[in-house]
């Protein structure tokens, strides 16, 4: 039986794939697209997602999802969210209980308002979450490739199985923690996208690092208060898969979200921010999502509603930001 499976040849899908397949004997790659399959069995480069890498000389890509799951003992989903359930009633006659889902996609079902976990307990059956474990935290997939240094976090509800692939995952180049909070990492990792999308607004408004900071501090906090709200511990939010994604997201050149943010400030409409790159900017869906569980929960959360705004509403990204920088007035320290 081969081994790893990875579900999705986008970039991250790749460079996990990539780092496993050096540390790895038998690694498998699913792609959709028929020349990005081609290009990485015969030229060992993604060039449509990860351009510029060499990757893995045994790394094999394939088109045949079914039965590439039926094979694999680990199956490593990086899909964007959007696809995630359409993949899983793909997977759901190969799975079988026991083998291992890994999930690197970040967001929530826009429709559903459900993670992704829980859209897998609701395809799979409580019989996946013993073997459900999500990886998340600040991680470029081209600096991985790049073999930088990088540190996320495993969560899953069963502690033998985090420690079993933390210890399975880890190397010199990859530093894995472990955390019992799957739903703390599950929101920090799908709402810090449609922060990235904030910031990227303001430096396309011109603005700096002070500007960006302050959004970024104010985001965390707005992260937090809805992650408490459904049931995740406060301190996951203060650690590599909260603020450490946050910052990389909202500071870095490489965040999809970011730029897409950034050409919207710049006069773009939303189609055509999306249509400028094949990668999917995650926040655009989970921003629909934000918005309604923020209404249902009574949970006040500006920066979300604010990008809301601008991406379905027609409102300024300028005007966006007065009206933020204008709230009441309040104390700084408020998760409720």
């Amino acid at each position: 039986m081969n081994d790893i499976l990875v579900i999705g040849g986008g970039s991250w899908g790749t460079a996990f794939a990539d780092y496993l397949a050096r540390r790895e004997e038998k690694v498998r790659l699913w792609v959709r697209e028929a020349e990005v399959l081609e290009a990485i069995n015969f030229t060992h480069e993604n060039k449509v997602f990860l351009p510029g890498i060499e990757l893995a000389s045994g790394l094999e890509a394939h088109a045949d999802l079914e039965a590439a799951a039926a094979d694999a003992a680990v199956l490593v989903l990086a899909v964007p969210s959007k696809y995630v359930r359409s993949v899983m009633l793909r997977l759901r006659g190969a799975w079988r209980e026991g083998q291992v889902m890994v999930n690197l996609s970040k967001g929530f079902e826009s429709d559903s308002l459900k993670t992704i976990s829980q859209v897998a307990a609701e395809i799979f059956g409580p019989g996946i979450t013993p073997h459900w474990l999500t990886l998340s935290g600040p991680s470029f997939a081209r600096e991985l490739a790049e073999q930088h240094p990088t540190a996320v976090v495993a969560a899953a509800e069963d502690g033998d199985l985090v420690r079993r692939l933390q210890g399975r995952f880890s190397s010199a180049i990859l530093r894995v923690y472990r955390s019992s909070d799957l739903r703390g990492l599950e929101v920090a990792g799908a709402l810090k996208n449609v922060m990235a999308i904030a910031a990227g607004m303001v430096s396309g408004l011109g603005y700096g690092f002070n500007t960006t900071a302050s959004l970024v501090t104010r985001a965390n906090m707005e992260i937090s208060r809805l992650g408490v709200r459904l049931g995740a511990r406060p301190e996951t939010f203060w650690g590599l898969a909260g603020i450490g994604d946050l910052m990389l997201t909202c500071f870095g050149s490489l965040s999809r979200n970011v730029q897409l943010g950034r050409r919207i400030a710049q006069g773009e409409s939303l189609a055509e921010a999306e249509r400028a790159t094949p990668m999917v900017a995650e926040g655009v869906e989970t921003a629909k999502a934000v918005s309604r569980l923020a209404e249902q929960l009574a949970v006040e959360m500006p920066i979300s509603r604010e990008v809301h705004r601008v991406l379905f509403e027609g409102k300024a990204v300028r005007e966006a930001v007065t009206d933020l920088m204008t709230r009441r007035l309040k104390e700084e320290w408020n998760t409720n």
